[in-house]
């Protein structure tokens, strides 16, 4: 009996201080943990607010444009056309300050666009040739907000408007297994250096498709062989089932 009682008075207090070293131990690691939760919530908050920053970043320099070009068919007598062209811009900024989440279907995107493209018909007239080489599988592919039109907007910005004579731009759309790849290619003049990033535009947008994809996603803006300037963007695939 007493040597039962002497094994208890040892046994017991290391079984009790050991119970409370796990706890201890149990208690720092959940301290651990709600700190990692913190920070993850905290950087995810960072990145949307950082992402709603960057896609409010939309150059007015169409705004401008649009509005001469329907002053300069105000003055000419085309009032049909301006009332069509003013069609365009209103559904385009429609587009604009609607609602969205963070990713939408191409499809839409290309439909914004067109009107953009509509308004720029009208600046140039049959100057201005539009083609596209669309991939029916990636149509519905998600894709950032204004991703197509900040390629087309860029393209006329620094090439298409200060090229003389006929402007070309081709938008093509290719998924190839898990990746989806939009390029916009024009005619417009003007040499690119090795290496060059583009303007706020498309940094801006390499910012936004680094926040929203786990997987690298590129952006590159060079001259092809043709030597019409090509800028494109690939991506992860996500279909549009998948937008929430």
């Amino acid at each position: 009996m007493m040597t039962m009682m002497i094994f208890a008075g040892i046994v017991i207090p290391i079984i009790a201080a050991a119970i409370l070293l796990m706890l201890r131990i149990l208690d720092n690691e959940l301290d651990v943990l709600e700190l990692e939760n913190v920070k993850v919530r905290l950087e995810k908050e960072l990145q949307q607010s950082e992402y709603n920053q960057l896609s409010e970043k939309i150059q007015p320099h169409f705004l401008f444009n649009s509005l001469n070009a329907f002053m300069s068919l105000s003055r000419l007598g085309r009032h049909q056309d301006m009332i069509q062209g003013m069609e365009q811009f209103s559904m385009f900024l429609r587009y604009r300050y609607q609602e969205r989440g963070n990713l939408v279907p191409f499809r839409s995107e290309l439909e914004h666009t067109r009107h953009y493209l509509a308004i720029q018909q009208l600046r140039f007239g049959p100057r201005l040739h539009i083609s596209y080489d669309l991939d029916p599988i990636a149509i519905g592919s998600l894709i950032p907000p204004f991703t197509l039109q900040t390629l087309v907007e860029n393209a006329f910005k620094h090439g298409l408007e200060q090229t003389p004579g006929d402007k070309h731009c081709r938008i093509t759309l290719l998924r190839e297994s898990n990746w989806v790849t939009l390029k916009v290619i024009d005619n417009g003049g003007g040499a690119i250096a090795p290496n060059h990033a583009g303007g706020i535009g498309l940094s801006n947008l390499r910012r936004r498709f680094a926040l929203l994809f786990d997987l690298t996603s590129s952006l590159t803006l060079e001259k092809n062989a043709e030597g019409a300037t090509e800028a494109a963007v690939s991506w992860p695939y996500v279909p549009e089932g998948d937008i929430q």
